[in-house]
């Protein structure tokens, strides 16, 4: 059995326990932080003709927020892989043993990081805002 302690290592923000995956308000944040610096590292290209300043500080957010948002979730995750090895959980799911409380904590946390809809809508924006900076691209340089 886990002390007190040991099971306060972990806190779970946006885990089942909640009822449902709800993400934190901080996650939010840093989510925003993402997706302006998707639209801004994309528009880079779009204004290096017209406005060559205008393109350095869209540079600048783009690349200053990627740098903001991934430390966020390399801290996020180093912490949920962190606590995965210190329960042995893998160990554990393959040895098909018992799990504890904390333990079925831990795999909700991961289910619910896996069916994030932030990361869907980010996906999205990348995968919109690099295909029109793709075609505004190919335009300028070969059509126009």
């Amino acid at each position: 059995m886990e002390s007190p302690t040991e099971e306060k290592k972990f806190i779970c923000t946006d885990c089942f326990k909640l009822k449902k995956c709800k993400d934190s308000a901080v996650s939010w944040v840093f989510f925003f932080i993402a997706l302006i610096a998707v639209v801004a590292i994309r528009a880079v290209n779009a204004v290096l003709d017209i406005n060559p300043l205008l393109a350095k500080i869209f540079w600048y957010i783009g690349v200053a927020g990627f740098f903001i948002f991934f430390i966020y979730k390399y801290r996020y995750d180093s912490m949920l892989q962190k606590e995965v090895k210190n329960v042995k959980l893998v160990d554990k799911l393959l040895a098909k043993d018992k799990l504890s409380d904390h333990d079925y904590e831990i795999l909700g946390t991961i289910l619910c990081k896996l069916s994030s809809k932030k990361d869907k809508i980010n996906y999205f924006f990348i995968f919109f805002f690099s295909g029109l900076a793709l075609l505004l691209a190919i335009y300028v340089d070969f059509i126009k």
